[in-house]
């Protein structure tokens, strides 16, 4: 028998901090049923979460097709230092996204933790 507690033993509480931790800010709060809050931290994080992978598709579109053209060799250290290249001129959006996104992490967590039964 090991020492952990099987996830029925677990309260609901941490189910909901694991779910937003582990999977996506304001998941645990569904379980809570606290569906609203629980919108008030997924939906901008799923916007800065959808904002940044474009940033990052394109950046990968641009490095691919410098590749498929022979502009960039198959070398590791070039493709780095491309891509580095570019992430240098991703502006401000792109470090908001990140920001809000890290933000509604943080948020959900505390939320979660303060919310009374």
């Amino acid at each position: 028998m090991s020492g952990s507690p099987s996830p029925s033993s677990l309260s609901k509480r941490t189910q909901a901090l694991l779910l937003s931790g582990l999977v996506f800010p304001g998941s645990g709060h569904f379980l809570l049923k606290r569906k609203a809050r629980g919108c008030l931290f997924l939906v901008p994080a799923l916007i800065a979460l959808v904002l940044v992978l474009r940033q990052i598709m394109a950046r990968l579109d641009q490095v691919m097709a410098q590749i498929d053209s022979g502009a960039l060799p198959l070398d590791v250290q070039l493709i780095v230092e491309k891509v580095d290249a570019l992430s240098a001129h991703d502006g401000p959006a792109m470090t908001v996204a990140v920001c809000v996104l890290v933000a509604c992490w943080i948020g959900s967590l505390v939320d979660t933790m303060l919310l009374k039964p």
